[in-house]
């Protein structure tokens, strides 16, 4: 169910993603009465489990459940277990979502690929808010890429194409589409993943009605392309008129990833950094400016300036979260 097919180490935005959802989790850890060590994790993990490994190894999380429905990955789940503290079970999600009840604090994430299934895995995302309780966390990831959905047509010009786009979604989602936030404009690659994000809290919003004395606090929202663009959006259940106290005792009101008012996504693009490169930029920080970097290097990581500095600035923000890889002998 997870997008497993791309090496981890060719998905250095994805990678950017993780680390960011386990310092968003450090940060929630301070709040909890129950520490995050003691609540159960839910995940699609992959062949590999990979997400699993950085969250037992940072936590100690030892009550983890993968779900996988493809009877090969499944296979090479079992046989890359990196612990035994997880359980692989071979289920879909909606088999899995539709048997769950939270018995416990709960971290659970929604890793979806399939665009074909945008309405499923929405509807999926809002059951899942419903058996949840306060202080559980949930993530979900979705497909973000507009031509995914509607490819794009050389005989179609752009107007006709965020026409198509935006009325596929309307069909699609029929009455979990927001027709009063989504607008035609952006059905783009650039703007796609603002559309879903309102979609999403849309749906929250929508499945949160029942629901007297919680509500869903976002807490963070990413695109990224490792491939295709993907969104990935995080966010908790919280008392009523308790999110001041929150936001300011894990200080997430003033950590520089954090969106808790449902702003546009922030795009992770970084560029491709050899180790000098890495080593020369990460000298610089954090007291100096993309600009001033781009500046003293001399090149550019495009052939268009902007977009160059527009890639360093991203990797300016996210740097303490940039993963290195490296060849290692085993």
């Amino acid at each position: 169910m997870s997008g497993a097919s791309i090496p981890y180490h060719l998905r250095p935005n994805k990678a950017i993603d993780r680390y960011a959802f386990l310092e968003l989790l450090s940060k929630i850890d301070r709040y909890c009465n129950c520490s995050i060590s003691n609540y159960k994790y839910i995940g699609f993990g992959g062949h590999s489990l990979e997400d699993f490994k950085y969250i037992h190894s940072r936590f100690g999380i030892s009550n983890m459940l993968s779900i996988e429905e493809d009877a090969e990955v499944y296979n090479r789940q079992k046989f890359n277990q990196p612990h035994n503290c997880i359980d692989c079970l071979k289920l879909s999600s909606s088999e899995f979502i539709n048997e769950f009840q939270r018995r416990e604090e709960t971290i659970i994430w929604l890793d979806y690929v399939r665009p074909s299934e945008l309405r499923k895995q929405i509807e999926e995302f809002q059951a899942t808010i419903s058996k949840l309780d306060t202080l559980d966390i949930i993530k979900i990831t979705l497909n973000a890429h507009p031509a995914s959905y509607v490819p794009s047509q050389k005989e179609k010009s752009s107007f006709e194409l965020q026409d198509a786009r935006i009325n596929h979604l309307k069909t699609v989602l029929g009455d979990i589409f927001p027709s009063a936030d989504v607008r035609k404009e952006m059905m783009t690659e650039k703007k796609f993943p603002e559309a879903l994000c309102l979609v999403l809290k849309f749906a929250a919003n929508q499945v949160m009605q029942g629901q007297p004395d919680i509500y869903f606090q976002p807490l963070t929202a990413f695109s990224y392309a490792d491939g295709q663009q993907m969104l990935t959006l995080t966010g908790i259940l919280l008392e009523k008129n308790n999110d001041k106290d929150f936001l300011e005792q894990t200080n997430l009101d003033k950590w520089e990833l954090s969106n808790t008012t449902w702003k546009t996504p922030r795009r992770i693009n970084v560029p491709d950094l050899t180790i000098k490169e890495r080593l020369h930029i990460d000298s610089h920080l954090p007291n100096s400016q993309a600009k001033t970097i781009q500046d003293a290097l001399g090149f550019l990581f495009d052939s268009k300036e902007s977009v160059s500095l527009e890639m360093l600035e991203t990797y300016v923000l996210f740097y303490r979260q940039s993963p290195y890889f490296s060849r290692i002998l085993v």
